[in-house]
């Protein structure tokens, strides 16, 4: 019997979202079913994060960026890719052209077309209200939504998308990777980094992403001055790269207690955790809350605006802290302080991680994935 075929087409793909795109092949080729990934290059600023990855068996194209107004679209040549394919995936975007071609596809019959994502920008600003009207709208003339987690499908029924259409898939990471990287870590990885880097205190904080604006970078760096006033041992690592990156590298050059490392992965990113006592993320927050809970090393973040929904995984005085008003360093500074301070009540936060970190697995959200998969294949095209 000729397999089903699926395609999945993203703009790029992060390091982070490799492994799962290797687990849902296998998972979909056990049911009968043919995965296609068609993926391109990150825009000039996404690529300044530093975490393209490349799928050996993937479909590769070439991605084509150009500005309308303030906005910066993408071209992704991948119609003649999926001419057999009975579902296509694609990320939920307005900058992405082809979505709009897929839409229409999707509306006249020729295609089942299905979104995943969050179902908004939660880090919209007021200029991109247009944008988001717009995003509202299309979420709705779609076959079947991938929605991260419970909150964006909470999102999606408010916006009157059937339920009976909507796979949560619980977005995660490839955290069992993670957990191995760490038990296999010695001693001596650990002192080999911590001589290379010149760390000597004993409260270490850490920082792991991307940077740029809305991780507020200019913010965690001023609460760390009042940090180091009140912890005289204390040193901060930062991993990483982004537009915003030249902020922490002219910080580092003129504090030596403050570590610049650039991007790591795998299991030169597990070292510095292993290093760390605290996760310090006063800004968005995404997907590196799995980090923490893996790793056992709890995040100290604000109650700003612009987490991502993964921000429903986290348990304000159970396996981190969120400091409200979200907009005073010496406040922030505060409760990171406290922490090193009370070393009963860190570890406490470090047994929340762990507890969390059982929930949340990339294996259960290939199954969900797959699952969902399997009932778009199978229910008609009329909307609920």
């Amino acid at each position: 019997m000729k397999k089903r075929k699926v395609a999945i087409i993203y703009q790029y793909i992060p390091q982070y979202r490799r492994r799962f795109y290797e687990l849902l092949r296998e998972k979909l080729n056990s049911r009968g079913l043919e995965l296609t990934v068609i993926y391109g290059q990150p825009d000039p600023d996404e690529a300044k994060k530093g975490d393209a990855a490349e799928l050996q068996w993937g479909q590769v194209i070439r991605n084509q960026y150009f500005n309308i107004g303030k906005w910066r679209m993408c071209w992704q040549p991948a119609l003649p890719l999926i001419q057999d394919a009975d579902l296509v995936i694609v990320e939920m975007a307005n900058k992405l052209l082809i979505n709009y071609i897929l839409l229409m596809q999707n509306a006249l019959g020729v295609k089942k077309v299905a979104f995943w994502g969050h179902g908004k920008n939660f880090q919209a600003k007021k200029e991109h209200r247009f944008s988001e009207w717009i995003k509202r709208i299309l979420s709705t003339k779609i076959h079947w939504w991938f929605a991260y987690n419970s909150l964006s499908a909470e999102i999606l029924r408010d916006l009157g998308y059937p339920s009976t259409r909507i796979t949560v898939v619980q977005n995660a990471i490839d955290t069992s990777q993670l957990k191995n990287e760490l038990d296999r870590l010695s001693s001596e990885d650990i002192e080999r980094v911590r001589s290379e880097i010149g760390l000597s205190g004993k409260h270490i904080g850490l920082y792991v992403g991307a940077m740029y604006p809305d991780k507020r970078l200019k913010f965690l760096l001023d609460s760390l001055v009042y940090v180091k006033e009140q912890i005289p041992d204390f040193e901060m690592i930062f991993v990483g790269s982004g537009s915003d990156a030249y902020l922490v590298r002219e910080m580092a050059d003129m504090n030596s207690w403050i570590h610049y490392s650039g991007p790591k992965f795998d299991k030169d990113k597990v070292i510095y955790f292993a290093l760390s006592n605290l996760f310090l993320m006063p800004g968005a927050i995404g997907l590196a809350i799995l980090d923490c809970f893996t790793l056992r090393v709890p995040i100290v973040t604000t109650k700003a605006q612009g987490h991502g929904p993964e921000i429903v995984y986290f348990k304000d005085g159970e396996n981190g802290i969120m400091v409200d008003p979200p907009d005073v360093p010496p406040l922030y500074a505060q409760a990171v302080v406290g922490l090193f301070r009370n070393e009963s009540a860190r570890l406490n936060l470090v047994e929340g991680c762990r507890a969390s970190s059982l929930k949340f697995s990339m294996d259960n959200m290939v199954e969900n994935f797959a699952n969902g998969i399997d009932l778009a294949l199978a229910k008609g095209r009329n909307v609920d």
